[in-house]
């Protein structure tokens, strides 16, 4: 009686353990399923994708996102996937003499957590430009829609630029001119895909909208630029 006693404290943490297990097995196969057909109609249609985040956190929590991966998680899946590339292409590391270097590129997690953070700072500043345009207050709330919406139109452009990158950065020269095409036209499909997503969600012509995209864009690169340089100088 004893034995058994002392035993089921046991035997409840293996079943916990393997029903975590099986969550995060079938976790894992949702986003083998699910994270092409969400990077597909993000690449296709931005406009649709922007309108159909609104529509899907208007639903309850449970509800939300059932036929793709949510937004934060699709760009937190796309960032690991482009370091993985720059891992598989065996990239070095950036140098650099700051004392600031170490912390942000001085191991692959630290890497990628500053290329998290950086692309992380595209969503956002075009999140809040919404709400400025908009004079709507930025709280938690209101902030949740516009982020949604920009973390998934980032992610084609975040791993085009990796690729671009990764053949920009390789020992055969031949693939240098590919990746900086790659690279430019990340950046073109990231300002169409911002542009469509704006005259779908507002009523905007085609020249104003493209304008402001533009304009947030410029000013986000710049600041993230600025921000980088002092760190590493």
């Amino acid at each position: 009686m004893i034995a058994s006693l002392s035993l089921e404290p046991w035997r409840m943490d293996l079943i916990r353990l393997l029903r975590s297990l099986e969550e995060f097995l079938y976790e894992l196969v949702g986003w083998l399923v699910f994270y092409p057909r969400t990077f597909w109609k993000i690449l296709r249609h931005p406009g649709q994708m922007a309108r159909y985040t609104r529509e899907e956190l208007l639903k309850p929590q449970d509800s939300r996102f059932q036929a793709t991966i949510s937004p934060v998680l699709m760009l937190i899946l796309t960032v690991g996937l482009a370091h993985a590339i720059e891992l598989v292409t065996r990239q070095a590391l950036p140098n650099s003499s700051s004392p600031v270097a170490p912390l942000l590129f001085g191991s692959d997690e630290r890497l990628m957590l500053t290329r998290s953070a950086i692309f992380c700072v595209f969503a956002l500043g075009a999140s809040l430009g919404t709400l400025r345009r908009q004079r709507i207050a930025v709280t938690r709330e209101t902030l949740r829609e516009p982020f949604s919406i920009q973390a998934f139109l980032v992610c084609p452009f975040v791993l085009a630029l990796a690729v671009g990158e990764a053949l920009v950065r390789s020992h055969e020269v031949r693939w240098h001119m590919a990746g900086i095409v790659l690279c430019c036209t990340s950046v073109g499909w990231y300002l169409a895909a911002r542009t469509d997503a704006f005259r779908t969600l507002n009523a905007a012509g085609l020249f104003r909208a493209f304008w402001l995209v533009l304009a947030s864009f410029l000013l986000t690169t710049a600041a993230i630029l600025a921000v980088v340089a002092v760190l590493l100088v």
